[in-house]
């Protein structure tokens, strides 16, 4: 019997609606297929059902998140976005439910690409036109995507529910979708094996040729190189202490008594993805990206520029030699960071200016001696809540000097102009904390009166009536007085792809699993190149000059202290590549105390010592509407730092809820703690 089309939206019975949802991917079928056997016998048509596959993959890059997408830079204290429709509101104000639209916008659309890979594995050898090894190579493809998706879905609700190879049809009784929650080992099993399953099939595509070189044709493919990539972040995931014996989910049980989450450590999963992550580095395909002062390949670390390597190495294209995988057709909305810049000629980029960075996130970026602030006796320090007045001395914490690498000579910033047409003309001296920081740092953050171009150009001015400041008349202002700028490549012609995964991620995946198993020379080891490359001084556990010849920054050789200083390097490295989400969740770490009943974090490691809460409690920013503003203090009055919102994280928080509608419709679902 043929299957009709309606079947396709998994929308025709009770069961199959809330396994999908109603609205489909796969509605708009080509041609007026009227049945699965018209899909399959077309070429074409069969391989645009992968195509579709492929879209389901989530794209993370748009502040309207939409299918398995979520705007994760605003769920963390990565950031803030001010609309009052964005979906992160719920989770920084702990205000979501089983019932909130995100929670079952995620988990429907996951498993539609899920069931639509099975009905794509169930038919493509229907396909005759199809080659053989077309067949072979898009079904591993399928099975990775799977797999990927399983992962992803993991990673925000916990254990779920596998299905294997089941399709759906409307003939289905409802029971047979009466399914209990998989647990947290037969779940990353099934995922682990099936990625290994497709790798040594020898089916998948390669991002490259047999020259080494990169093929554009197999771009956002799932090749054999990409792969193995997820498959080490899966090792990674599985090892991590949330799915790895954390004691808050020792007692999450099927209604069988079947436990979800292992009730130990197991070291050995350390060893996975030590495995997993070195065949990876040493594959031969990746190195780390070096470039020089005029963004050229650089061949060595000392001819390398720090901000420009990092940044060429954040940007998700082909030329990107670490580069593993990228997702194509992003959005790659850039609106958010882009400045208000009223008054400005339309010559000027323009945007919202509201992707704003909360001072906890912004003080975390070291100086450029690789030093935590506090750590560091030159980092400028003052009374933040009465800085200077210009009778008392405002050159005390502004100056007007430019500031360039002190590595390469590339120069971060000189004094800008004041924008002429704004209301504010009013000085653009720079201050004083925004000087030797590192390379990352400028990458990440647009601060006062930085050039939107960094060498000269227009000041980017936050205050209350600034030219990207509030002003009583829109929602488009930083309400922290700091904007995200790391994603903004509107001018780089080749940008075509949203970043994924990269090789720093591998390296720092080595670094951590290492310190885990108390291997802390070798973690160090992997851990300093991305030190090196940012142009900070690195790790050692004794004195000395680095590669560079910078001075080495000592740690204790503790297992804790050298972790965290992992932890630290990847929240840096990674920003802003909704990579922070996760990663703060999978450490425990994420209510400010050393994972579950562990003390309170006040080294100043993860979050600055003067911050409680983790990703919740006070965020601070600066003065941004001018409190307290007189004539005599209106050129440093920016600076005094205010609490200007609070957020919430429970121990709940690390995992969504499983939707209402799943736990209503399947009996045999449990739900998440704290839910």
């Amino acid at each position: 019997m043929k299957h009709k089309i309606i079947a396709l939206s998994l929308a025709a019975t009770a069961a199959l609606a809330a396994l999908t949802g109603c609205d489909s991917y796969f509605d708009d079928v080509p041609n007026n297929a009227t049945s699965l056997d018209d899909i399959f016998e077309n070429r074409g048509q069969t391989l645009g059902w992968l195509t579709n596959i492929y879209s389901i993959i989530p794209d993370p890059t748009n502040r309207y998140a939409n299918g398995t997408a979520m705007y994760w830079n605003g769920a963390s204290i990565e950031g803030y976005l001010p609309w009052d429709w964005v979906e992160t509101h719920d989770i920084i104000q702990n205000s979501m439910t089983a019932s909130t639209g995100c929670v079952k916008r995620i988990w429907q659309n996951g498993y539609r690409g899920i069931m639509n890979v099975n009905i794509y594995l169930a038919n493509v050898d229907k396909c005759t036109a199809m080659r053989d090894s077309e067949k072979a190579t898009t079904k591993a493809e399928a099975r990775a995507i799977r797999a990927y998706l399983y992962l992803y879905l993991m990673k925000i609700y916990g254990p779920v529910c596998l299905i294997g190879d089941a399709v759906a049809s409307n003939d289905d009784d409802i029971d047979v979708w009466q399914r209990p929650r998989s647990s947290v080992d037969e779940c990353f099993n099934y995922i682990i094996s099936e990625f290994n399953a497709v790798i040594k099939g020898g089916n998948l595509l390669s991002t490259y040729d047999d020259q080494g070189a990169y093929v554009d044709q197999n771009k956002g493919n799932f090749t054999v190189e990409a792969v193995k990539g997820f498959l080490a972040d899966a090792y990674l995931f599985r090892a991590s202490y949330v799915f790895n014996g954390d004691p808050y989910y020792a007692s999450l049980t099927n209604q069988d008594g079947k436990k979800l989450f292992p009730q130990s450590r197991d070291d050995e999963k350390w060893r996975d993805v030590k495995k997993a992550a070195m065949d990876v580095i040493q594959s031969g395909h990746y190195q780390l990206v070096y470039r020089d002062a005029y963004g050229r390949a650089a061949t060595s670390l000392a001819d390398a520029c720090p901000f420009k390597s990092v940044f060429y190495a954040s940007l998700a294209n082909s030329e990107n030699e670490e580069l593993i995988y990228g997702r194509p057709n992003s959005s790659n909305e850039t609106y958010a960071m882009v400045p208000r810049f009223d008054g400005l000629p339309s010559s000027y980029d323009k945007g919202g200016g509201a992707l704003t960075v909360p001072l906890e996130f912004v003080d975390l970026y070291f100086t450029n001696k690789g030093l935590k602030i506090e750590d560091d006796p030159a980092y400028f320090k003052y009374d933040t809540s009465d800085p200077p007045t210009a009778t008392r001395g405002a050159a005390a914490i502004i100056s007007t000097s430019s500031y360039k690498d002190p590595i390469s000579g590339y120069q971060y910033f000189s004094q800008a102009s004041s924008g002429g047409s704004v209301s504010y003309t009013g000085p653009t001296s720079l201050m004083k904390q925004f000087y030797n920081r590192e390379s990352r740092f400028y990458l990440a953050i647009t601060f006062q009166n930085r050039p939107w171009d960094f060498q000269g150009g227009v000041a980017v001015q936050m205050q209350m009536n600034g030219n990207s400041g509030p002003n009583g008349k829109t929602h488009d202002f930083p309400i922290f007085g700091t904007i995200c700028r790391k994603n903004y490549y509107a001018k780089q012609s080749n940008w075509d792809m949203s970043m994924v995964l990269r090789l720093s991620e591998i390296y720092l995946d080595y670094a951590e699993a290492c310190a885990e198993l108390g291997e802390l020379d070798e973690a160090l080891e992997y851990l300093n190149p991305i030190r090196n490359r940012a142009g900070i001084g690195e790790y050692s556990f004794s004195e000395g000059t680095d590669v560079r010849g910078q001075k080495k920054v000592v740690l204790s050789r503790d297992k804790d202290v050298v972790l965290k200083a992992i932890y630290r390097e990847r929240l840096l490295e990674l920003a802003y590549e909704n990579k922070h989400y996760f990663d703060v969740r999978r450490w425990g770490v994420a209510e400010g105390k050393w994972r579950t009943d562990g003390p309170e974090m006040t080294d100043g490691w993860i979050y600055p010592s003067y911050h409680q809460g983790g990703e919740g409690g006070t965020m601070t920013g600066f003065n941004i509407n001018n409190v307290g503003v007189t004539d005599a203090n209106k050129n440093v009055n920016f600076y005094k730092r205010f609490t200007q919102q609070t957020r919430i994280f429970s121990k709940r928080q690390t995992f969504y809820p499983i939707p209402q509608d799943e736990i209503n419709r399947n009996k045999l679902t449990v739900q998440n703690p704290g839910w």
